[in-house]
């Protein structure tokens, strides 16, 4: 399983709306400040698409995640399972 937690500040906010149209992926209400996104498999995501600015888009993963580092670029972050 996959989880990233997102801080819950308004800046993150598209990765959170983007998140919740990806199938297969679960996004639970934020507590204790963080949102957490969850997939069995893999949560894929592109810069350009989420209309991130570098500084954000490179503090995606501040919160913490459960999982592997893929890819993460300039534009395209993937993380998978570790199994």
């Amino acid at each position: 399983m996959v989880t990233v937690f997102v801080p819950d500040i308004p800046e993150f906010l598209p990765l959170i709306r983007a998140a919740e149209k990806v199938e297969g992926c679960l996004v639970k209400p934020a507590q204790d400040g963080y949102w957490r996104l969850e997939s069995q498999r893999v949560l894929r995501f592109s810069r350009k698409a989420l209309g991130l600015g570098p500084a954000i888009w490179n503090s995606a993963l501040s919160g913490g995640f459960v999982g592997r580092i893929v890819e993460w670029d300039r534009d395209t972050m993937i993380i998978a399972s570790e199994d």
